[in-house]
């Protein structure tokens, strides 16, 4: 954990007992910016702080276990609260000096000295049960046992601060782990010497402890002031700076052009980024039209409206129901990476069109970084068109959160194009200027032709410790989903052809498994492919997330999702998370979009049953 310059440290001492001037004040000029690496300082000694006054905590009631002085253990807890509060404001003036605001991104110093007091009270009574306070081998051992309570506190929330002062440089986990399990292990030989007769069990006294540490981690690294108990609306206002640029958020039309997004604050330092979908459009025909989703709704759009699949988090299979959550609205018809204002002229009349998805979602970027400060664990997805928002922000998202252990999966958006499209039209997003070329074969995956197969095999070989996955339904149909637009760029642009998006379902099929089995061997260690029967587009928000099976598949997506989260590229075995393939993969399940006439080739009818054949 970074110590603070005594130089430094001097003055501010000064200001804080009240014998100078406001040396430690910043500049009143000054804006202080909300995210550096001052602050992840700051929070690590607040962490740290945290940790000593927990153990002090601990001590007091120790103590009078042994003398039973209740003003005395009311006194040590009221001179460890000081000190707590005293280095909690020392580490946000130290940060201000260094232009960041400390403040608002962690809980108060009072506010986790009641929640911490709580915990421990609540450790005190859970091995005090049974014990006889007045034998002194009882009260022995309860002192011990809470001691060891106290430095396991300690450890636990030093080595947390330690991986936080190092997360600008890509944090130090394995040495936070290791010090932790040191932490564990002497624990549980105290407890082993202790020889309690308390009611208490050691699994039960760890679990509290746990709670109390992952509570001090969540209130000193996500800010307090989001809402827990439903997305928020957020509407950016303006220009925003960020990263050396100007970004200028909104959406792509002229007559609804704010822009809103949503955020939720979970219960565990984890979060997840959903880019929203909604089709897309790159010429006077389909912008004409248009074929995408052109505004963002702050009631409409909100996610707490949402009650099915991974969208539920009332469902307590769904692995996603206590993380922090930002989701990325989509209004601007590129999928979330064009970076360019165009008149398309045609048949149409001139259409008018900022595509600023790039700018949007950095917008949105900028805030999550500034609000989850080192989240463990970050899950990068999004459906149809935020697929492409996920497969292609997340390498970026790693330089917002270098320190957290990422997988990313795009949900019906495998990039099936033709070549006419990636070669005549998709350079009028704009796609190429924001692209990392830090990332070795990134850019050429594009300018050379091959797509999203080398695009995937650029960034899982340069991000290995990263997974990165495709859902997809064999079919994927409707007018909106990968078929419909697979159909529109098979007939020159015309948007009519969404109409008619069986007649593509074959060659998408054939196409997008081609691609699947490709990057798969390309990228062997960290990418896998689950591919779906029938002909649903997207699968996020659906409730067959959680037991469907039809198609033969050979386990659940929900299985196959938490089998991602958990898998580690240097250090699980392969076969721990597995591609997916149904075995049925033409059959229509309830639900799944079909033409309106059956049979319509290549949708038949077998007994009742819709299914899918094509013709080799």
């Amino acid at each position: 954990m970074p110590r603070l310059p005594l130089l430094l440290l001097i003055p501010c001492v000064v200001f804080l007992v009240g014998f100078g001037p406001h040396s430690c004040e910043p500049e009143p000029e000054v804006e202080l910016a909300k995210f550096g690496d001052a602050e992840f300082e700051c929070v690590a000694v607040k962490q740290g702080a945290a940790g000593r006054y927990a153990d002090s905590a601990f001590r007091a009631w120790s103590r009078w276990e042994k003398d039973g002085d209740a003003d005395r253990r009311d006194r040590s807890l009221s001179w460890a609260g000081a000190r707590l509060r005293f280095a909690f404001r020392l580490a946000e003036l130290f940060s201000e000096l260094r232009g960041v605001d400390c403040v608002e991104q962690t809980a108060t110093a009072s506010e986790l000295e009641a929640d911490i007091g709580a915990a421990v009270g609540d450790v005190v009574a859970l091995v005090a049960s049974g014990l006889d306070p007045d034998d002194w081998k009882d009260a022995r051992c309860g002192r011990s046992l809470l001691r060891a309570a106290g430095k396991r506190s300690r450890s636990y929330l030093h080595a947390e601060a330690g991986h936080t002062a190092r997360a600008p440089s890509g944090g130090d986990a394995q040495g936070r782990d290791d010090e932790q399990q040191r932490a564990d292990e002497s624990f549980s030989h105290a407890w082993e010497r202790a020889r309690c007769d308390t009611d208490a069990s050691e699994e039960d006294v760890v679990a509290r402890l746990d709670a109390l540490h992952q509570g001090v981690v969540l209130d000193t690294t996500v800010a307090p002031g989001l809402d827990d108990s439903g997305f928020q609306a957020v509407s950016p206002v303006g220009t925003v700076e960020y990263q050396g640029r100007t970004l200028e958020p909104r959406c792509g039309f002229d007559d609804d052009s704010d822009y809103h997004f949503f955020v939720k604050r979970g219960s565990v330092n984890k979060l997840v980024v959903y880019y929203q979908g909604g089709g897309a459009c790159w010429e006077n025909l389909t912008c004409g039209i248009p074929v995408c989703k052109d505004g963002a709704d702050p009631e409409g759009d909100n996610p707490s409206n949402a009650t099915t699949g991974f969208a539920d988090l009332d469902n307590p299979d769904n692995p996603f129901r206590d993380w922090n959550a930002v989701f990325v609205t989509y209004c601007t018809c590129d999928v979330h990476f064009g970076d360019a204002d165009q008149v398309y002229s045609g048949p149409l009349p001139d259409v008018k069109i900022s595509h600023r998805g790039f700018q949007n979602a950095k917008v949105v970027e900028k805030f999550a970084r500034e609000h989850f400060l080192n989240p463990e664990t970050i899950f990068v997805t999004g459906s149809s068109a935020g697929a492409y928002g996920a497969l292609f922000h997340g390498p970026l998202l790693h330089e917002a959160w270098p320190a957290s252990k990422f997988s990313i999966l795009g949900d019906a958006g495998n990039g099936v194009i033709t070549p006419s499209f990636l070669q005549n039209e998709f350079e009028n997003w704009n796609f190429l200027a924001n692209i990392p070329d830090d990332v070795p074969g990134v850019v050429e995956s594009i300018t050379s032709g091959e797509g999203m197969v080398a695009y995937i095999d650029a960034v899982a070989d340069f991000y290995t410790d990263t997974k990165w996955a495709h859902y997809t339904a064999s079919y994927d149909g409707g007018g909106g989903g990968q078929t419909g637009f697979y159909n529109v760029m098979l007939n020159d642009n015309n948007p009519v052809a969404a109409v008619t998006w069986w007649e593509g379902s074959c060659q998408f099929n054939e196409v997008m498994v081609d691609q699947a089995l490709e990057t798969s061997s390309r990228a062997p260690e960290n990418y896998r492919y689950y591919i779906g029967a029938g002909s649903r587009h997207t699968m996020y928000g659906s409730d067959k997330v959680y037991s469907d099976q039809s198609g033969g598949e050979q386990q659940t997506i929900v299985d196959w999702v938490e089998d991602m989260i958990a898998f580690h590229p240097a250090s699980s075995a392969a076969d721990a998370w597995q591609n997916v393939e149904c075995i049925d993969c033409g059959l229509v399940l309830p639900g799944d979009p079909t033409p309106p006439v059956i049979p319509t080739d290549p949708f038949f009818d077998d007994m009742g049953q819709t299914v899918i054949e094509c013709s080799e």
